[in-house]
């Protein structure tokens, strides 16, 4: 049964005079790609024609090999695969420029992640140090109480011990009294029995009594200091009291703060503890993953250069092949020579026979001149094809060589901004005066203890030594002006020299070299400069020798092992591109790796020229062979055929005899069930649908039995 088979496409136009295209199949929404499947299966075509014109047969008969090879892949339905694996190309090489994007961004973001990383362990210290400082507040605060309590006790024991000792003060005092008035009681009664006795009683009775008055006297300046130390003590306890309602007071002042501190501040800080403890978990598992991806990723980069390495293995086989295949065009060239002088020659025969058996016998040397001239067109077009191959694979390889240049430059350039080398280019240029230049620039070293200082004096080397601080402002007030980074200058007049701590000759452990300040050679001036890159750095020869003094002072090797006074060590082996300063210069010469592209990439660009070349020479001859052919073909049927209409299959098998593509086509046209359109329009529609896909008719279109 019929059925109608319905396409419709809807404009919207904008206000800004622009439109959008809406596809629909049977009233269902489709793009245009599907809808241009959809009529290839019913065999309808945008810009096909199903009627074969005049002149079409003898336009297809004459096209080169490579116009019918664009028909048949037309007529069978290959030339929209051949456009398919096209954009997928293209799409291959964008997602392939986005991948290397990205992996520069990763990058981007590595470094990122490791200065986060540092900036998360300072915070992590400062987190707890600050959890430590409290702790120890707190432990001060309780230590202190501690010690007052302790105070408070030492001063009840004084009170008590005043107390006993005023009572002693005070029974001592009642038997003083009760001694004092039985001796006025004795005194009254010796008076009484002086007068009642002699003259020698009564001298040996005052004599006693003098004795009496002086012990009287001491005990009477005993008590006024006895009265007076009562007194002191009776200040003192006094004191004590209010010193202990003042210990008191504080005593409790400090108990509510305990208090306050463990119901509010304690519990407060306990939970941020464990807050902070649950993130740095998760930090860590974080960073544990980072540094997984990161390891796979360097796995990644590792298996990619040995690829590489194993490319450039291959690349020279495909060199040697390359100079064969230059010889294989220099002959077909001259082949292409030949066969063209020829053509002419047969041509000249041919317009000068005369007879009949002339004329076969040139008919004869036409068709087999026609069919050497054929083999040569085939091979003068497979050679060219052959060539374009080399260059579009040559293009290729230049394009990724380039883009592994750029990566590297890349590279380069944030090793200069990170060195600080690209600022102080900046500044050296702008002619600012004062500038003395790079300390890498301002000395002069044995190459024998190059790498040793190179390593010791590590960042500084690209420090911007200046005449006075003056000179460093106008400096950095230009960085900011141009936003051209951060730079480090030492002011002439300002640099401060830490003091070398040398070791006595006779004291110089085995292995010691010289320090590495005294292996510089530079102007008087900078000398102070450059004890400031170095310090007390010493230069052993080896490690093991080094060992022995690790912590007592700073030291490099000649190898490059860097040993911190901390006990820090550095070393192990150093990249082909190092990206470090070095003495004399400004920045490090490129790598090998960067210089083999550099090469390589010349190489390519010559190799790319001279395929031009001989691409439009193929091209010339091709041309040159298929006009001698085609040529040749016209009088090969002038002389063999009967004036009058020739069939479609007559034609084709004259004009390329032995060649089953020409008999496929002329048998399509004449027995196929879909005729052939115009050749050359359609050979040029091929080309501009490979270029973008085609627009569908703009009105709506009914198409009934498309099957």
């Amino acid at each position: 049964t019929a059925r109608e088979w319905t396409v419709t496409r809807r404009l919207r136009v904008t206000n800004q005079g622009t439109y959008t295209s809406n596809y629909y199949i049977n009233g269902d929404p489709c793009t245009l790609t599907e809808l241009h499947e959809q009529l290839q299966r019913f065999r309808v075509y945008p810009e096909g024609y199903n009627v074969v014109l005049q002149g079409d047969v003898t336009s297809i008969i004459s096209m080169n090999s490579r116009e019918r090879r664009e028909i048949i892949d037309e007529l069978a339905g290959v030339a929209s695969f051949d456009r398919k694996i096209n954009q997928a190309m293209e799409k291959l090489e964008v997602v392939r420029e986005r991948e290397e994007r990205f992996r520069m961004v990763e990058q981007e973001l590595i470094g990122q992640r490791d200065r986060l990383a540092q900036d998360r362990l300072k915070a992590e210290k400062y987190q707890r140090l600050k959890a430590e400082l409290h702790t120890r507040n707190e432990w001060e605060a309780v230590l202190v109480w501690q010690q007052q309590q302790r105070q408070v006790n030492a001063l009840r024991q004084l009170i008590q011990q005043d107390a006993e000792a005023i009572q002693q003060f005070g029974v001592q005092a009642r038997q003083l009294e009760a001694t004092l008035q039985t001796t006025a009681e004795e005194l009254a009664g010796l008076n009484a029995r002086v007068k009642a006795l002699g003259e020698d009683e009564h001298i040996a009775l005052q004599s006693q009594l003098a004795t009496q008055e002086a012990e009287l006297r001491q005990l009477q300046r005993q008590q006024q200091a006895l009265t007076t130390a009562s007194q002191g003590t009776a200040a003192n306890l006094r004191q004590g009291q209010i010193d202990r309602q003042e210990q008191q007071q504080v005593l409790a002042r400090l108990a509510d703060e305990i208090q306050v501190l463990q119901q509010g501040e304690l519990v407060t800080f306990t939970r941020q503890q464990e807050a902070a403890q649950s993130a740095l978990t998760a930090k860590r598992e974080a960073t544990s993953a980072i540094a997984s991806a990161s390891q796979a990723w360097v796995e990644e980069q590792t298996q990619r250069r040995r690829q590489i390495e194993d490319l450039f293995c291959t690349l020279e086989p495909q060199r040697t092949e390359q100079v064969r295949l230059q010889e294989r065009v220099s002959q077909l060239t001259q082949q292409i020579t030949e066969l063209t002088s020829s053509v002419q020659d047969l041509t000249q025969q041919m317009d000068g026979a005369a007879t009949s058996d002339a004329e076969g016998a040139a008919a004869a040397g036409s068709e087999a001149a026609i069919q050497h001239l054929a083999q040569g067109l085939a091979d003068a077009e497979q050679e060219l094809k052959l060539q374009q191959e080399t260059q579009q694979r040559l293009l290729q390889e230049q394009r990724q060589k380039q883009r592994e240049l750029d990566k590297l430059e890349a590279q380069t350039q944030a090793i200069k901004e990170s060195q600080g080398t690209q600022a102080t280019q900046i500044l050296i240029d702008s002619g600012l005066p004062g500038i003395c230049g790079l300390v890498a620039q301002l000395g002069r070293v044995d190459p024998r203890f190059q790498l040793a200082l190179e390593i010791a004096a590590g960042g500084r080397l690209g420090y911007l030594v200046v005449e006075n601080d003056q000179v460093a402002s106008q400096g950095i007030a230009l960085l900011k002006q141009r936003r051209a980074g951060r730079a480090t200058f030492l002011p002439l007049n300002a640099i401060r020299v830490p003091k070398i701590n040398r070791i006595p000759d006779w004291k110089r452990p085995d292995g010691l070299l010289d320090y590495a300040v005294d292996l510089i050679d530079c102007d008087d001036r900078y000398r102070k400069v450059f004890e400031f890159v170095f310090g007390s750095t010493a230069v052993y020869e080896t490690l093991q020798a080094a060992r022995g003094n690790l912590g007592q002072q700073r030291m490099v090797t000649l190898d490059g092992e860097l040993l911190e006074t901390s006990g820090a060590m550095t070393g192990g082996s150093l990249s082909k591109q190092r990206g470090r300063l070095h003495f004399g210069t400004v920045e490090a010469g490129e790598s090998e790796e960067a210089l083999a592209l550099r090469d390589r990439l010349a190489e390519i660009d010559q190799i790319l020229s001279r395929c031009e070349q001989r691409i439009a020479a193929a091209r010339a001859a091709v041309k040159a062979a298929s006009d001698a052919l085609l040529e040749a073909r016209q009088q090969h049927r002038a002389q063999e055929l009967p004036a009058g209409p020739k069939t479609i299959a007559a034609v084709a098998a004259t004009a390329s005899p032995g060649r089953s593509a020409v008999g496929a086509i002329a048998s399509r046209v004449d027995h196929g069930p879909k005729p052939l359109g115009r050749a050359r329009r359609s050979v040029a529609r091929t080309r501009s649908r490979a270029a973008g896909p085609t627009r569908c008719p703009r009105r709506p279109r009914t198409i009934a039995n498309p099957q």
